[in-house]
């Protein structure tokens, strides 16, 4: 006598509801990652956005030290064309340093980090120094006069005039520093040196290992009481 056909038990609504949202999750159409020609085109737009704004700061920022630095030109003795000219003197070699600290890597980013540093301070000084002398501010200005002491009055002078010389000096040496600056061989450079640094670190670090285990005390079987 055959024996008879197993029922097949009753399904779980709950594993139908799960298996139906298993298959809406199928069918339902993924979202594809952005590709990477629209990352780079958004992240392209962010640098050309972020150096916009840089370069308008910069200008504004420029406009208004623009008459400190001229008065100051005046008062040291330039005339219209010079003290016209004397705030590009500063505050463009600051623009020339900062530049050159995007390009130049090592030894040579550090030395226009100084210098943009150094034209900053002069820079801000100079701009102090005229919001605390009403006298700069009028068009009849005594030469050779930014303060009433004397000794600060001759540090500030030769602080104003060495201005320009130095942005000659600086200015030549940051732009032959750019013109042979070769990127490739800064970075293998870097690397050598990143590497040289890691043997060491190994080194030490085996050489401490040694000493440690040659100092401490070799194991000895415990005695019976």
């Amino acid at each position: 006598m055959p024996s008879p056909a197993p029922i097949a038990p009753a399904a779980d609504p709950g594993s139908r509801i799960l298996r139906s949202a298993i298959a809406l999750l199928r069918a339902r159409p993924s979202r594809r990652a952005p590709a990477p020609a629209e990352g780079r085109r958004v992240n392209r737009t962010g640098r050309r956005t972020l150096v916009g704004g840089l370069v308008t700061v910069v200008l504004m920022a420029f406009r208004v030290s623009w008459n400190a630095l001229s008065d100051v030109a005046r008062a040291i003795g330039a005339d219209s064309t010079a003290a016209f000219l004397y705030p590009i003197v500063v505050d463009g070699l600051m623009a020339l340093a900062l530049v050159a600290t995007l390009v130049l890597t090592g030894d040579d980013r550090k030395f226009a980090l100084r210098v943009l540093a150094t034209y900053t301070i002069a820079s801000l000084l100079l701009n102090y120094v005229h919001g605390l002398t009403p006298a700069l501010h009028t068009t009849s200005i005594q030469w050779g006069r930014l303060t009433d002491r004397d000794p600060a009055n001759w540090a500030l002078v030769l602080l104003a005039t060495s201005l320009p010389v130095g942005s000659i000096y600086f200015g030549s040496d940051l732009v032959a520093k750019v013109l042979h600056h070769n990127p490739e061989l800064a970075d293998s450079a870097e690397a050598a040196s990143a590497q040289s640094v890691g043997q060491q670190a190994d080194e030490q670090a085996s050489r401490s290992r040694s000493d440690q285990a040659e100092s401490s005390p070799s194991s000895r079987p415990s005695r019976p009481p």
